[in-house]
């Protein structure tokens, strides 16, 4: 049994291995979370037909059983880190990315166009939370912009919440698409239809609602610095008659977190200065951190690494 108390703040994937691990170890381990209910994206970001609630459940109830002390409804900030690093031995910051990528385009900001992550939020807290009666209802057709796992995740959604006819909008092709091979297979035996090489560049409204996006009609050269060939415009364009926009492009960490400017970032994502395997320490000493919020979106497998490596050098560190 340890003396030594550790803060952890998000009780998603990262948090809770990070959590179970301590715990089982000897250590006391309050965890927070700005949600109503443990499990983080995996409660509320992946549709209960891809990762149901009782996997969920299999990994919040341990940490329950072993004395871990959940505190919900914590919008915490930067100062609120710090405080708890002079009353904590360890603070370990895994609360993720929170935001999507606004599409930046005119016209995102007309009825029907859309936020992935609110989206799947809305459609989870209904169809897998159980904690409204308030899920989204779609007509005609929804194009989805990107080609993510979140992107899959929001079109078969939008398919399950009434839109007749779904579409993905890449602007690159199905070979540089980021999300994983059954993600696209199985959006696509849900009926999604995959528009590649089509770059939206505008979004069409009539009457203040959303009626169309017009997409510039892309080609492929060399490879950039992802290691995908890169999209480039031809000046031809096509327009696609829809009701919704649903942007899905990539998730982003919420800047407005750090508001005392202490703990070291770049555009939000917090930077290391030193790590052991996948347990990175921040700019200020007994500050640690793991997950999306350093890695960018990853897999939940990434993310249970991070938190049990934070667990591992806790332990290591204590056993010197």
């Amino acid at each position: 049994m340890s003396n030594k108390r550790i803060a952890i703040v998000g009780a998603g994937p990262a948090g809770l291995a990070a959590a179970k691990d301590l715990l089982t170890a000897g250590y006391s381990v309050d965890i927070f979370d700005k949600e109503n209910f443990a499990g983080g994206v995996m409660a509320f970001g992946i549709p209960s037909f891809r990762f149901k609630m009782d996997a969920i459940q299999k990994q919040v109830d341990p940490v329950k059983n072993l004395g871990g002390v959940f505190h919900f409804g914590c919008d915490l900030k930067e100062s609120d880190f710090l405080k708890m690093a002079e009353e904590y031995d360890y603070v370990y910051l895994a609360f993720g990315l929170t935001k999507v990528r606004h599409l930046g385009i005119p016209g995102d900001d007309l009825e029907g166009s859309l936020n992935a992550l609110e989206f799947l939020r809305q459609y989870n807290f209904d169809d897998k939370l159980e904690l409204t009666n308030d899920r989204p209802h779609l007509h005609g057709t929804a194009v989805v912009v990107g080609a993510g796992n979140v992107a899959m995740d929001a079109a078969r959604v939008a398919t399950r919440c009434g839109a007749e006819k779904t579409i993905i909008a890449y602007r690159r092709s199905r070979e540089e698409a980021p999300c994983t091979k059954a993600e696209m297979d199985q959006a696509e035996g849900d009926g999604v239809i995959m528009q590649f090489l089509n770059n939206p560049v505008e979004v069409l409204g009539k009457d203040g609602k959303v009626c169309g996006v017009k997409c510039e009609v892309m080609e492929l050269s060399e490879p950039d610095e992802s290691g995908r060939k890169k999209p480039v415009g031809t000046g031809k364009f096509v327009t696609i008659e829809c009701d919704y926009v649903i942007s899905a492009i990539g998730q982003i960490p919420d800047m407005d977190v750090y508001n005392v400017g202490k703990l070291t970032t770049d555009h939000g994502y917090l930077k290391a200065v030193a790590n052991t395997g996948e347990a990175f320490q921040t700019s200020v000493d007994n500050i640690y951190t793991g997950g999306d919020i350093v890695k960018g979106a990853k897999t939940i497998g990434v993310a249970l690494k991070c938190g049990k490596d934070f667990a591992k050098l806790v332990i290591a560190n204590d056993n010197k």
